[in-house]
């Protein structure tokens, strides 16, 4: 059992890694990968749909593991357990069991990173195991949404609940950290219920001006505002047949609740300046990271809406408390910034133990920015050491003196100048390219093509510092 540092209350790596899934993968007689998982998948470097292409043969002449403990269980019939390190340098206890037919023969072989136990709920006595997986990946296939990572039990409980409400109509609560994915839960609603082909329509209350609400929300007949001659619909009127998702519902002002709780009551919205009550049929989502019932409690949020919009209430756990999710996340998020980039980056044992200790008080949005940083910097190198040594070894003036006799100097010049300060402002924003492109006045895309620039020039020229 693995202890726990009593001075800071910090969970060990040993501790978060229990947490991980302890199937690696199944494969048939000969080899062949059935089943496996994300947290695999991240230990070798490459991505889930490729491994479950693979033969564990495979993997080992492409160097991913020095040797198949799964292909010496098929050999032997029997149980084998070894310590594996992986080409990434993680080092994984494996046990390798093979499932036997009536005569013998190797049927399927399950490749563990811990003890086989004969009471695990996977092997379910008197059932065949190929009935198992075959359950296994329809509970999975049937309990994922597309686009949602759902490796935690919490989560995957998250979309049971999501798809049982889906057809109904009933409003939804959903609260949660910022940064959890509380619209990404909307949407997954939204996407299952037979108003799918409808509308999904957000608004992010805390984001429009008081005095704007009613506008938004109800719309306005013409001649209202002052140049204003046409007819505008209001955000509600617009959901229609669809979903009206309200985030951060708790920065709604009072005012507002109270006619909000009207268009509830009697599905129908009046725009500003109108005589006539149009009809509204929209599922109605709510979305918060605040604590309602303490603002009801204070006057600030009214009780009658409070009931009215929490029929249905979603809790999402942060992403802290979801390390299965996070393995999930990780591996989803490099896999869509190296298609995005054109990058071949992958993670190392040594940064994915530093990404598993983090906090992530920003949850997946902070993790999304981390990881697009991680990959869009890749030639800086995965410490802070190696970072260091590129800055020495690409000094500018290094570089003029170097180079001093091209023509192209000034302008590769510029463009490592300008590279190295933009990852230096990257870093300052925490990797965040909109907050980082906001503070430089420059487009986000301008961002990464200056520094696909910079690489180009560094990979052009061979430098030695001494």
């Amino acid at each position: 059992m693995t202890k726990r540092n009593k001075k800071s209350g910090k969970r060990t790596i040993d501790e978060i890694m229990e947490e991980l899934p302890s199937t690696l993968f199944v494969t048939d007689p000969h080899g062949n990968i059935l089943i496996s998982n994300e947290f695999t998948a991240l230990t070798i470097g490459v991505q889930l749909e490729e491994l479950l292409k693979a033969n564990v043969q495979d993997l080992v002449k492409a160097g991913y593991y020095p040797h198949s403990i799964t292909m010496e269980a098929i050999q032997s019939k029997q149980k084998v357990s070894k310590n594996v390190i992986t080409s990434r340098g993680f080092h994984i206890f494996s046990t390798a069991i093979p499932i036997l037919d009536k005569d013998g023969e190797v049927q399927l072989v399950v490749t563990t990173s811990n003890e086989f136990k004969q009471e695990h709920a996977y092997y379910e006595a008197n059932v065949p195991v190929t009935q198992q997986i075959s359950k296994q990946l329809g509970e999975s296939a049937a309990g994922e949404g597309k686009g949602i990572v759902a490796e935690s039990l919490a989560m995957k409980q998250i979309i049971k609940v999501c798809n049982q409400i889906a057809s109904y109509d009933s409003k939804v609560l959903i609260y949660g950290e910022s940064g959890t994915g509380k619209e990404v839960i909307a949407k997954y609603i939204h996407l299952r219920s037979e108003k799918w082909k409808g509308p999904f329509i957000a608004i992010n209350c805390a984001a429009i001006a008081p005095a704007l609400f009613e506008y938004e929300l109800f719309g306005y007949e013409k001649g209202v505002l002052e140049g204003q001659t046409e007819v505008k619909a209001g955000m509600i009127e617009i959901a229609n047949d669809g979903v009206l998702f309200l985030d951060e519902i708790a920065d709604l002002p009072l005012e507002m609740q109270a006619k909000l709780l009207r268009v509830l009551e009697n599905n129908e919205v009046r725009r500003v300046g109108g005589i006539v009550n149009i009809p509204v049929h929209c599922r109605v989502i709510s979305a918060t990271n605040r604590d309602l019932w303490s603002m009801v409690k204070k006057g600030l949020f009214r009780e009658d809406l409070y009931y009215r919009i929490n029929v249905i209430p979603i809790h999402i756990p942060p992403l802290r408390n979801r390390k299965l999710d996070l393995v999930g996340l990780i591996s989803s998020y490099i896999a869509s910034f190296n298609h995005m980039y054109g990058k071949k980056y992958v993670l190392s044992a040594e940064e994915f133990e530093k990404m598993l200790s983090q906090p992530w008080h920003g949850n997946a949005r902070e993790l999304r920015n981390y990881i697009e940083r991680l990959v869009v910097t890749e030639y800086m190198g995965t410490s802070q050491e190696e970072e260091d040594q590129v800055a020495d070894w690409f000094a500018i003036d290094h570089f003029i003196a170097k180079n001093k006799h091209h023509l192209s100097a000034l302008k590769d010049f510029t463009a490592v100048a300008e590279g190295r300060y933009i990852v230096k402002v990257l870093k300052d924003c925490y990797g965040n390219g909109t907050e980082a492109a906001k503070k430089l006045s420059v487009d986000r895309s301008v961002i990464y093509r200056k520094l696909k620039k910079m690489e180009e020039v560094l990979r052009n020229f061979s430098y030695n510092p001494e």
